[in-house]
């Protein structure tokens, strides 16, 4: 049996990328990267060397011990950039090794997660000063739970941070 393979250029496998996510009607995508990460996410544009995606989720793994004789796998999404707000990336398509459709149940999961994300992300504050004033309010509150006014109180109160001084 004989198998042919077709040797494709950097080129070929742009325009197979841009047919895959401009012809199908599902804008949700797994992207393999070619450091190895998989990312679920939605593209919203697509340019000659790159794609803007929305939303991209990591796919993580934990193993669980239920019994003594068993462990099971849970699947989960988590942010696959920490640390922003930002909810629109640029991948360049050099990074990517491939892409493929979402699976139906896959791509419900990912829109509730997005959903939640949302949600949560409107709670989270936009600014810095936002940032301070949400810092003093728990510190408040745990001044509180742990008794305000106790001569004994090991809690140091809240001070301006001298931004200067910041790594």
């Amino acid at each position: 049996m004989v198998v042919s393979v077709r040797s494709q250029t950097l080129k070929d496998i742009n325009n197979s990328m841009k047919e895959t996510a401009n012809h199908s009607s599902n804008p949700f995508k797994i992207i393999k990267m070619i450091n190895g990460d998989d990312v679920i996410c939605k593209i919203s544009e697509e340019y000659k060397d790159a794609l803007v995606i929305e939303y991209p989720m990591a796919i993580v793994k934990n193993q669980v011990v239920e019994n003594e004789n068993s462990i099971v796998e849970h699947t989960g999404l988590q942010r696959w950039m920490n640390y922003t707000h930002d909810t629109t990336f640029v991948i360049p398509k050099e990074r990517i090794l491939t892409l493929g459709n979402m699976a139906p149940d896959v791509t419900l999961y990912y829109k509730h997660v997005c959903k939640r994300l949302e949600f949560e992300t409107q709670l989270e504050p936009s600014t810095e000063n936002e940032a301070m004033e949400k810092m003093k309010e728990n510190v408040d509150k745990l001044v509180q739970l742990m008794g305000e006014g106790d001569e004994d109180s090991n809690v140091v109160p809240f001070a301006p941070i001298d931004k200067s001084k910041l790594h």
